[in-house]
């Protein structure tokens, strides 16, 4: 009679991070509104009741996944808006904007099933505009102000302004990730900061 299988002891971050890991994978094949708990557990090394030991349901995974990305989207443009004034702000508004991209494009699964989820999910909507539209908003809001101080910009509106281009962001950027036919993403990136930088310093 063979010996049962090993059970693998995990923490509870690692089996976390594991079915996200998972989740990933099967959106690869699968879009957000159709994932199911089978879907993902059956690319795990656990079993399907575990899912609910870590998650509650599916808009808990898509908050992990919202996790995944957005430590990332942070770290490319929170040391930009929230740091020392460039001589160039309009060369660095590029290469922040250009970086932003670079991660989302990099975590464009997660990212698409997360705009899904956040329309069938009011807590993952809530999660979303806290952490992600308010929080930017709010960043580039203060980044404006900050240009307008220094004689940079002649914004009127720095809170309707940042709030325009943010939800802007969101809007190419998720417009891009679901195309089958994706153009360039510097492109992309290089038309937005264009907007940005007319919109915030004139030019």
């Amino acid at each position: 009679m063979p010996a049962p299988a090993k059970r693998i002891r995990r923490s509870v971050e690692d089996a976390k991070a594991e079915i996200v890991r998972a989740a990933e994978a099967a959106l690869a094949d699968t879009e957000f509104n159709a994932l199911t708990v089978d879907d993902v557990m059956r690319r795990t090394g656990m079993t399907r009741s575990s899912f609910y030991h870590y998650f509650s349901g599916l808009d808990e995974l898509a908050l992990g996944l919202l996790e995944q990305f957005e430590h990332d989207i942070r770290a490319s443009v929170d040391p930009w808006l929230q740091g020392d004034d460039d001589e160039d702000p309009a060369a660095a508004t590029l290469i922040h904007l250009s970086a932003m991209f670079d991660v989302m494009d990099a975590h464009r699964t997660s990212v698409y099933a997360v705009s899904q989820a956040a329309g069938g999910y009011p807590k993952v909507f809530e999660e979303w505009q806290a952490r992600v539209v308010d929080y930017f908003v709010d960043l580039t809001a203060a980044f404006i102000r900050r240009q307008v101080a220094l004689g940079h910009s002649r914004a009127d509106d720095p809170e309707r302004l940042a709030h325009a281009l943010i939800l802007m962001n969101n809007a190419v950027a998720n417009d891009h990730l679901r195309r089958t036919d994706r153009t360039d993403l510097r492109s992309v990136a290089r038309v937005v900061a264009g907007v940005w930088t007319a919109a915030i310093f004139g030019r």
